[in-house]
């Protein structure tokens, strides 16, 4: 089959390693593969490295403009008219937007959006909330097939009229990292804050990998991390990742004077492989679908402390497997992370419990097979 991927945004997060996943592994099946996307960050890299043909849209962005959306539109609407393929696979809203009206105007048989967490479950007003729900609706009337990848998404997409026929759940599939040795690991990520190794040792490290957005609230996290730096001097909380706002966690980190307890490490390639680090992973997330990092988290063995968004608990069992939280909860999770340094034999079964989990029932090899069958049995309406 010619499948032709199209995502938004080319940075490096859960989605983007999921279509890097999927690209790399259709190839590896035999399929001609084929990746449109915005900008020119990490993903593109990453595919090219892989020898997977990409095509930039450089128009093509998160923020909303009529102007770059009608020129992506029309990009959009090239590239698909010359490649032709079998299956048009769209993830993020704005690419599944675009491209499922383009796919419709030149008959594209298979047309197919993953969501990766419903954007009316962001914290918006109610006028913005409407209206994104109505065109979520609207771009699965036109898919031929939505693959939602947690139980909470395929629940909320039961609600719009004429899409439960096209609506399949399948799970996100992680491919395990390999991971970096637990010296190996503390020596780079003390290196990247600029810490002496042997005070970094000294330390309880927790650790949270995400994009610097509004909806992986790591505002909440740099708020919290006061009362857990009181509490527990030696704690500290390194955040991997790099985005729009930086800026602001920086300000809020002088402001508390955490300049000791938190540090932005930016984009850190390959991230995942350094995870063994650290004693703690958080994600205290305000919107979700089902996170990449948890999975990756849970592979390598570290226990979790997250908010109850999206698919996050279908992965993490609170108190068995990490702890959960409510969102924009500060006390909460700072009284999280405060039980988590202080009971090293729970955390360290809470993070082996949840490689058990994420072993056995988030298998990169079950998604797979299911995507494919997708491809193969999606039918035009």
């Amino acid at each position: 089959m010619k499948i032709l991927y199209i995502i938004t945004k080319s940075n490096w997060g859960g989605a983007q390693k999921h279509v890097f996943d999927l690209a790399t592994a259709m190839k590896e099946r035999g399929h001609e593969v084929t990746v449109a996307l915005g900008g020119d960050g990490a993903l593109r890299s990453h595919l090219e490295e892989a020898g997977i043909f990409t095509h930039s849209i450089a128009a093509l962005g998160r923020d909303i403009s009529l102007n770059k959306e009608a020129g992506s539109l029309k990009e959009i609407f090239s590239i698909i008219r010359s490649k032709r393929p079998d299956v048009l696979h769209l993830h993020s809203p704005k690419a599944a937007g675009l491209g499922a009206v383009a796919g419709r105007m030149l008959g594209i048989k298979k047309i197919i959006q993953t969501i990766h967490g419903w954007s009316f479950n962001e914290d918006r007003p109610p006028h913005q909330k409407a209206l994104i729900i109505f065109f979520s609706w609207l771009t699965s009337i036109l898919c031929h097939t939505t693959i939602v990848i947690s139980h909470k998404e395929y629940t909320q997409a039961l609600h719009f009229p004429g899409v439960k026929k096209t609506l399949t759940l399948i799970p996100m599939g992680l491919r395990i990292p390999t991971f970096i040795s637990i010296d190996g690991a503390k020596q780079a990520m003390a290196k990247t804050i600029g810490m002496e190794l042997g005070e970094f040792n000294k330390k309880i490290l927790i650790v949270n990998t995400a994009e610097l957005h509004p909806n992986k609230g790591q505002t909440y996290l740099v708020e919290a991390m006061k009362e857990t730096a009181r509490e527990h001097p030696t704690a500290i909380c390194i955040i991997i990742g790099d985005g729009q706002e930086k800026s602001t966690l920086s300000t809020l980190i002088k402001k508390h004077e955490l300049e000791k307890h938190i540090y932005l490490a930016g984009y850190v390639p390959n991230a995942a492989e350094y995870l063994k680090a650290f004693h703690i992973f958080v994600m205290p997330s305000v919107k979700e679908g089902l996170p990449y990092a948890i999975l990756e988290a849970g592979a390598a063995s570290l226990p979790v402390v997250a908010t109850t968004v999206g698919g996050i608990p279908e992965i993490i069992d609170d108190m068995k497997s990490g702890i959960l939280i409510q969102p924009k909860k500060t006390r909460e999770l700072a009284h999280a992370l405060s039980f988590m340094i202080e009971h090293a034999d729970e955390r360290r079964k809470y993070g082996t419990t949840l490689r058990e989990k994420v072993v056995t029932h988030f298998s990169m090899e079950k998604m797979l097979t299911k995507v494919e069958e997708v491809y193969k049995t999606t039918v035009a309406q």
